[in-house]
């Protein structure tokens, strides 16, 4: 079938709405090319990507306006369904129990004397916009932000908003309606200083939408082009599900990653690799992508430039081996390294996982998380990533371990825990600054004794080989989170970027509840926007 041209049917899928439009695929390799990789049974392999072509997109104007769109109980009720998570858990073995010590020391314990030492600016998504609580957000809030200087977006559940005045005031986008129906959840947005375009991920109930606009002025984030892509952009079904999506730009670059669920089981992960530079232009582009069924997400390495560098923790050995990726721009081909790692505990949903306070006054908002790969870096020779680990007998709550390997051979280079005697630590998302150092935004929350501590949001900066054991906790929370599917469910990650503007310092998007337990009168998830060094 080399050369011929596929044009996929729309059709039904679950979680679907309704199906966009028919998408014109040209296909340069076999079908072999098609098919997800075999893993190999040696510690490096090697993979083809497979070769496609799509046309111009779609221009939008967004409205911007003072407040976010204020949800029907319908449409609330349509988006809660969307976020479900699929619950696939079938990928590789477990790994032995851990039974080491501590592989750093322990954090300080949480101060009610707040330091500002290395905040440059905290912005609080304004309360007069979001203080109707589940009318306008979720507690499942997913945040995601980039900046160009002075100019901020931000997204997350199920908002969109942006700052031209560097998080002074804020406006907002309707995600909901934007690009066509069925929107969802899922939103990851990154800044491209080369092309000065601000690029956004959005996952809808039958396809994902990649978009950009202008980063630039008073109108910034307002001009978008977009394109619906379907499981056919990656050659699977249309009946197939798409979630929990990633985005990292490199040097000629838009990558993307999701998992994906065929409607007669299974699971997997692919990545597509769009060019972005006619993607800047609204043009019709080639493109490469690759499909594996023997993980599940991949996490893209902020730092990557002329290689993208991915990892996986999930589908060989979990709990005590590793995989990276390595895929150069001018290939069509991608390799990948087998590692060992010291063991922890991989949890997944509701597995036993605790990060309630002592005394149940905090609720265990970690019980519907994982520990899938959620933090990535590249700097000083090194690719770092951090992952959430289960309590055991040398770590009294739920940690995040961080593991770091040699550019040059992919060998690993050490390891390190983010932790703490006096509550969890979660959900860290990491990127490099232009001093080899790396900025983490993460979520803390538990508490001993008679001190509770609700989840809030922290910030660090630390050595691309080692743990910085004083974080601030800038962001206190004052209240438990909502439960989803009978589960507490604070989230499924954050987010973090190098500031563009000043590359020595970065950009985060962190949150906590405000106003009592979910559910109380006033009670409403507030997002914030911190610049810091």
């Amino acid at each position: 079938m080399s050369g011929s041209i596929r044009m996929p049917l729309a059709g039904a899928r679950r979680r679907r709405l309704a199906v966009w439009a028919v998408v014109l695929l040209i296909l340069s390799f076999g079908l072999a090319g098609l098919q997800s990789t075999p893993a190999s049974a040696a510690p490096r392999g090697d993979g083809s990507a497979a070769h496609a072509a799509t046309g111009g997109g779609a221009r939008v104007t967004a409205a911007v306006s003072d407040k976010p769109r204020q949800y029907t109980a319908e449409e609330l009720a349509q988006l809660n369904t969307r976020l479900y998570d699929e619950d696939t858990m079938d990928k590789g073995k477990a790994g032995p129990k851990p039974n080491h010590a501590a592989l750093s020391s322990g954090v300080t314990a949480p101060s009610s004397v707040r330091s500002f030492a290395n905040v440059v600016r905290d912005s609080a998504i304004p309360t007069s916009g979001i203080s109707g609580g589940a009318s306008y957000l979720s507690s499942t809030q997913e945040p995601s932000t980039d900046a160009n200087g002075s100019n901020i977006f931000q997204t997350g559940n199920w908002y969109a908003t942006r700052s031209t005045d560097n998080g002074a005031t804020w406006s907002y986008l309707d995600p909901y309606s934007l690009f066509g129906s069925g929107f969802c959840c899922d939103q990851v947005t990154q800044y491209d200083p080369t092309t000065g375009r601000q690029f956004w991920l959005l996952q809808f109930s039958d396809h994902l939408t990649i978009a950009n606009a202008s980063a630039s002025g008073p109108g910034a984030y307002t001009g978008w082009c977009y394109w619906n892509i379907t499981p056919s952009w990656m050659g699977l079904a249309n009946t197939t599900a798409l979630d929990f999506n990633d985005m990292s730009i490199t040097n000629n670059n838009v990558n993307i990653s999701t998992n994906f669920f065929p409607s007669g089981g299974g699971s997997g992960a692919g990545l597509l690799r769009l060019p972005k530079s006619p993607m800047s232009t609204c043009s019709g582009f080639n493109y490469n992508y690759l499909t594996r069924t023997d993980n599940l997400t991949f996490k893209l390495v902020p730092g990557s430039t002329d290689t993208l560098y991915w990892g996986s923790n999930w589908g060989q050995t979990n709990g005590s081996s590793f995989r990276v990726f390595a895929w150069p721009e001018n290939s069509g081909s991608y390799s990948w390294w087998d590692r060992t790692v010291p063991s922890y505990g991989f949890y997944t949903r509701n597995s036993g996982q605790n990060c309630a306070s002592t005394d149940g006054v905090v609720t265990n908002w970690c019980q519907y998380a994982d520990s899938r790969v959620l933090g990535a870096y590249r700097t000083s020779g090194l690719i770092g990533f951090s992952f959430n680990a289960k309590q055991d007998s040398s770590h009294p709550f739920p940690y995040t371990r961080f593991v770091w390997f040699n550019e040059s051979d992919k060998n690993l280079n050490g390891s390190g825990d983010l932790w703490g005697s006096w509550g969890a630590i979660q959900f860290a998302s990491l990127a490099p600054n232009s001093l080899g150092r790396v900025g983490l935004e993460f979520a803390w929350g538990g508490g001993t004794g008679g001190t509770h501590y609700y989840p809030g949001s922290g910030i660090n900066s630390q050595p691309a080989n080692a743990i910085d054991t004083s974080p601030n906790y800038y962001l206190w929370g004052a209240g438990n989170t909502c439960t989803y599917a009978g589960l507490p469910r604070w989230g499924d990650y954050l987010t973090v970027r190098t500031y563009k503007a000043d590359p020595t310092r970065w950009v985060a998007a962190g949150y906590a509840m405000k106003g009592g337990n979910c559910g109380a009168t006033g009670a409403y998830p507030e997002p914030h926007n911190v610049l810091f060094s």
